[in-house]
């Protein structure tokens, strides 16, 4: 094997090997005065920013439609690999499983929690006889809570309720998973993927809401400037009298004004004064500055703005790398989806006592960009490969790992 050599070549012992860990983990100090349901790990930002997120998938169009198009795009189905002499009956009660969880809406499911909140929670719940999975609940992540045991050097995870009991509910880790796409060191909890997004969507929301505000006030377009020759102050008027009244006639006209415009109409006496003031350079600007805000939050969401079809200033082939780095985005999904389905599969088929080697989850592959080229490239790559086979460089074995192809 590889790593013997390894150690034969370096004149490494086995005795040299520490058989126990040797780093620990950085937790911080808590007081032993706080309560219970206090003495949990954070995370690297505070638990209120998943509300935060979800609302922001919800209601800003980018962050949905990112979220829509990861989803749509990575739930590209699925076969079942089972290695077992009793495959086709395994696979009989996959397929009864499945059905029964409705496994295609399910792996959407998964994938938004992914999107959301950067992991997998989820709850195995097995029949009360023991005999095979009944159901399987997704755990709302921001309520996942993580604590260190230092004897076992492992994070166990617990559920905080939100009630008033001060204990946690600890979860069991053989019917309980939580697979994180990312996180940082010394801290097990997930990065949820649009979280550096907000401080941009925030932004975006003041935004409109203040061209919302100046669209009521003077319209988009722009606004009627309509100036009223001063009338002369009556020899009986006081001041106060006298204002007054150019307060009500300024209102009155505002009024007239205002009902009949819409029909096109504009009625005043000589000397009156009328002009349309555009906005058309101001709104270039709010436009201008309303784009660059929305690619601040397609970064934020780790994605191109090509994805979306904003396609200025992004050149083809620009676009294909964009779209070969949104893939492996995508598979990475995939094969915490796959980690998961394959645990519940195996847990499934095991309390209902059937022997096998392995189960596979094997995605389907992800639309491509340019599905002509890639056949040719394959077609290219096979027949270079038989080449190598016929000229006796390579051997069967060497063939197939070239080609991607299992035994």
């Amino acid at each position: 094997m590889a790593w013997l050599k390894f150690f034969k070549k370096d004149k490494k012992q086995f005795s040299d090997i520490p058989n126990n860990r040797l780093s620990t983990e950085i937790i911080p100090s808590l007081s032993k005065f706080l309560d219970t349901k206090y003495k949990y790990i954070n995370p690297k930002f505070p638990f209120e920013w998943f509300s935060i997120l979800e609302k922001a998938v919800i209601a800003n169009p980018i962050l949905s439609q990112m979220h829509q198009l990861i989803i749509d795009l990575a739930n590209s189905g699925h076969t079942i690999e089972v290695v077992s002499n009793d495959s086709e009956i395994i696979k009989y009660e996959i397929d009864k499983l499945a059905q029964k969880l409705n496994i295609d809406n399910f792996i959407n499911q998964l994938l938004s929690q992914l999107v959301i909140y950067g992991a997998i929670s989820i709850e195995i719940v097995v029949n009360e006889n023991l005999e095979g999975i009944n159901k399987i609940i997704r755990v709302p992540v921001k309520t996942i809570r993580f604590n260190y045991n230092e004897s076992l050097d492992v994070y166990e995870p617990y559920q905080d309720t939100f009630s008033n009991s001060k204990e946690l509910i600890k979860l069991n880790t053989k019917t309980y998973l939580y697979i994180p796409i990312f996180t940082l060191d010394d801290s097990p909890y997930a990065i949820p993927p649009f979280l550096s997004a907000l401080s941009s969507v925030e932004t975006s929301e003041e935004l409109l809401s203040q061209i919302k505000s100046l669209s009521k006030k003077i319209g988009l377009i722009g606004f009627l400037d309509l100036q009223l020759p001063l009338p002369p102050k009556a020899p009986s008027e006081t001041e106060f009298e006298y204002r007054k009244r150019l307060q009500n006639d300024i209102e009155n006209i505002s009024k007239t004004v205002y009902d009949n415009i819409s029909k096109g109409i504009v009625v005043h006496y000589e000397g009156t004064e009328l002009n349309f003031k555009e906005l058309s350079n101001s709104l270039s600007g709010i436009s201008e500055l309303s784009n660059m805000i929305d690619k601040l939050i397609i970064s934020g969401a780790k994605g191109q703005p090509s994805l979306l079809g904003r396609t200025e200033g992004s050149t083809e082939t620009w676009a294909t790398v964009s779209y070969q780095q949104f893939v492996k985005t995508l598979q990475n999904f995939q094969r915490s989806i796959k980690r998961a389905l394959e645990y519940c599969y195996k847990l499934h088929i095991s309390l209902l006592g059937y022997d096998f080697e392995d189960i596979n989850i094997i995605f389907n592959p992800l639309p491509s960009l340019n599905p002509d080229k890639d056949a040719q490239n394959s077609k290219i790559q096979v027949e270079n490969t038989l080449n190598l086979l016929n000229s006796g460089l390579i051997d069967n074995q060497k063939a197939k790992s070239i080609l991607d192809i299992e035994d």
